[in-house]
Order: C-alpha cells, then sequence, then structure tokens
C-alpha cells in the first residue's frame, strides 16, 4: 500500500473519531467538524480524476467542507 494512501486512510479515521465524539458527548459543533472534515476529504478525492495538483483539489475540498461546517454553526445557533 503506498504511502499516500495510508495517509488518506488514518485521515479518515481521525475525523471519523472527531465525528463520533460529537455525536456521544452530544456537541452539534463537534458533529459538524467532523462532517466538515470528511466532506473536505470526499470532495478532494471525487475532485482527482479531474486532474490539478493536490494542493488544489484540497483548496477546493475543505473549502467545501468548511461552508458546510459554518452553515451547520450558523443552524445550531439560530435554532437554539
Amino acid at each position: 500500500m503506498a504511502a499516500y494512501t495510508v495517509v488518506q486512510l488514518l485521515e479518515v479515521l481521525l475525523f471519523a473519531a472527531v465525528l463520533l465524539v460529537g455525536v456521544l458527548s452530544l456537541h452539534p459543533s463537534i458533529v459538524f467538524l467532523g462532517g466538515g472534515l470528511l466532506l473536505g476529504k470526499a470532495t478532494l478525492n471525487i475532485l482527482a480524476p479531474e486532474g490539478g495538483s493536490i494542493y488544489r483539489r484540497s483548496l477546493v475540498g475543505y473549502a467545501v467542507g468548511l461552508i458546510y461546517f459554518a452553515v451547520g454553526l450558523l443552524l445550531v445557533h439560530a435554532l437554539a
């Protein structure tokens, strides 16, 4: 297995752990953080066939995750 693949798997495990901690501790902001990180990683990998550098794909992917996180926080505070 390539080193890059191992790093990605470790990142996904870490991000899933963040999500799980948020769910188990009933902290919606941590849930949205974990979800945003996973969404960013997924978007980064979805963009791989399009080409482009890993840095560009990371920027786009984690920007999508950041938007998800920000909207989630706004909803949590608006509905609480």
